[in-house]
This record gives structure tokens, C-alpha cells and sequence, in this order.
């Protein structure tokens, strides 16, 4: 029987040309608003050692190895490492890549100054392990940016219907319906997001602990939703 997350790695295989596009544009000509963002929480310097947490294409892990830090991307897509190791060539960028269940990491304690992530903590099967291991291997007074959002409450809350996957421009014709009706069988799809999480980094440990909304709109009746949010958390 396959496992949720073979079925989750299958999807992103799938994806990784299409996604690996949209992180390509975005390294063409969306660096400095994300340099600005981080450096909002920490400041990014020569030298920090940093974990891109299901680092997909290599955005990140390309942007933040060009400003000198040791960056080290893991993902459990194949095609994903495969798109980030082309893009690291493509800029110029001496990143080591693994293949790492982010809920399950290979690394010693309290090595990582700075751990980032974005849109891979929706679609864990185990959300609460996954934090407890990026706890674990953050160095003392270490850094958790956590940039993700709201993508399947619908399934939860009425109001957050949408017409599913518009962020992204390459879908590249992939059945969208296979993520959709892996989202029914994940917790994060049920639970308000980022005030679940922040309840959470509480419970394990972290000592610092803040959030920023990035993107939200209105219902007609005034209703706030929350769509894209960042948690910044330090151990």
C-alpha cells in the first residue's frame, strides 16, 4: 500500500518543471523583496548556516548560498533536487542537496543558525514532529521562518473556497485533484493557521515567538482571511 508520503512525493515529482519555472522567475526578479523580508526578523550574514526546509526548486537555498551563507536544501521529491541542483548551476550557486524527509531529519542537534520553509508544512502528515525536529537541530537562539498559508481551510471554513492553484503560473497541465484529495486527509487543512502553529512552537520549546500575515482579503460581509502568513520563532 502506498504510503501519504509517497503519494505527496509522487505529486511534487510531477510538479518540479512547472514549479522549477515559477522559482526560476522569481530568482530572475523577486530576490530583493525576500532579502527584505528575512532581514525584517534576522539579519542575514556571511558565514550562517542555514536549512532550507522542502526547499523544492532551490529558491532559497540559490538566494541566500549568493549572499554567503552554507546552505543546505532538502526535499523528498527526486525531480525537485534534481530542478534545485540545475537552477544552483544555472546561478551559480554551490549548494549541497539531500534527500530528507523534513519530518524526520539526519542531522545533529543545534547545528542550523537559521531554518526556512515555504508552503511545505501544509502537506505534512505529522506537523508537530516536523517542528520538533527543526527545534532540535537549531542552534540556541536559532531562527524559524516558516512562510506558508491557508491553502486548503476550505475544506474547514466555506469561506476560504477559491479557485484552487492561480499562485502559481506553470501548472504545466498537472491534475490538480491529486494534491486537493491529499489535503482532505492532512490536519492543516482543518485548523486556522498561523495561531495553530503558534500554539504549537509554545508546547515544544521555542522561546520567541511572533507572526506576520502576508496576504489576506475580505468576504462581502467583512470577514477576514488570513491567506499567506510568516511565523518567526527563535529557540
Amino acid at each position: 500500500m502506498t504510503s501519504q508520503l509517497n503519494k505527496i512525493e509522487d505529486y511534487w515529482n510531477q510538479r518540479s518543471f512547472g514549479y522549477s519555472l515559477d522559482n526560476q522567475e522569481e530568482l530572475l526578479h523577486d530576490q530583493e523583496k525576500w532579502i527584505e523580508l528575512i532581514n525584517r526578523y534576522l539579519k542575514i550574514n556571511k558565514g550562517m548556516k542555514v536549512l532550507d526546509l522542502g526547499c523544492g526548486p532551490g529558491f532559497f537555498s540559490v538566494m541566500l548560498t549568493n549572499l554567503g551563507c552554507q546552505v543546505i536544501g532538502i526535499d523528498y521529491s527526486d525531480k525537485m533536487l534534481e530542478e534545485a541542483r540545475n537552477n544552483a548551476r544555472k546561478f551559480k550557486a554551490n549548494v549541497e542537496f539531500q534527500k530528507m524527509d523534513v519530518q524526520d531529519l539526519a542531522f545533529q542537534d543545534e547545528i542550523f543558525d537559521l531554518i526556512i520553509t515555504r508552503n511545505v508544512t501544509w502537506n505534512l502528515e505529522k506537523p508537530v514532529q516536523a517542528y520538533q525536529e527543526m527545534v532540535r537541530v537549531l542552534k540556541k537562539q536559532g531562527h524559524l521562518l516558516n512562510i506558508d498559508g491557508n491553502h486548503y481551510y476550505h475544506y474547514q471554513d466555506q469561506d476560504y473556497n477559491r479557485a484552487g492553484h492561480s499562485d502559481h503560473q506553470h501548472m504545466e497541465g498537472i491534475d490538480v485533484s491529486i494534491i486537493d484529495n491529499i489535503a482532505k486527509e492532512l490536519k492543516l487543512s482543518y485548523v486556522l493557521r498561523p495561531q495553530y502553529d503558534i500554539e504549537i512552537l509554545k508546547e515544544i520549546g521555542f522561546q520567541q515567538i511572533g507572526s506576520e500575515i502576508l496576504s489576506k482579503e475580505k468576504t462581502k460581509e467583512g470577514k477576514e482571511l488570513i491567506r499567506q502568513f510568516l511565523i518567526h520563532a527563535i529557540k
